[in-house]
């Protein structure tokens, strides 16, 4: 007996020591959101700044394919779901019944969890392209040339309209 004890404390319990970190963090993955999920976007779509009852979105990826497609109907809000292996940036792309353009707004990866659809953040895609494509650099000078433009047009040039941090989202203002 002495020597299985002797055993167990001098070969085991060091090893068991050394393997615990990977065995936790190992039962830890498979509770936890990876890269391996979907990305889940909620937000509402927004007609001339109020709620649109009635709006298809579909999520267009990087390459121009649609990934995903969400309805309003009735309730303001909306939720879509991104496949995990989606490649970002992808445009949320909302039509609503009787405008002849489509509203946009920028996702810029899967952490992103809210996202309203607006003439603001149509504005920041359509000046991102512009300047060259939705890049993080080209999204940020959108999102200040919304901004200006807001000023411009009669607005208060405050953010209180906005959510979001144009910092980890640019494609966020709305």
């Amino acid at each position: 007996m002495t020597t299985l004890r002797s055993l167990l404390m001098n070969k085991l319990l060091p090893l068991l020591i050394l393997i615990a970190p990977t065995l936790i963090g190992c039962g830890e993955s498979s509770h936890t959101t990876g890269a391996a999920s979907v990305a889940r976007i909620t937000g509402v779509v927004l007609d001339d700044e109020t709620p649109a009852s009635q709006a298809r979105i579909e999520a267009i990826d990087r390459a121009g394919k649609v990934i995903a497609r969400a309805e309003v109907s009735g309730e303001p809000r909306y939720r879509i779901d991104l496949p995990a292996d989606a490649a970002y940036p992808v445009v949320l792309q909302a039509t609503i019944e009787g405008e002849p353009d489509a509203l946009k707004a920028a996702v810029t990866g899967p952490l992103v969890t809210e996202q309203d659809i607006s003439s603001v953040t149509t504005i920041v895609v359509n000046t991102a392209v512009a300047l060259g494509g939705l890049t993080e650099t080209n999204l940020a000078k959108a999102a200040g040339a919304a901004i200006s433009q807001r000023k411009s047009s009669g607005g208060s040039g405050g953010s209180s309209g906005f959510k979001g941090d144009p910092t980890k989202q640019y494609g966020g203002w709305h």
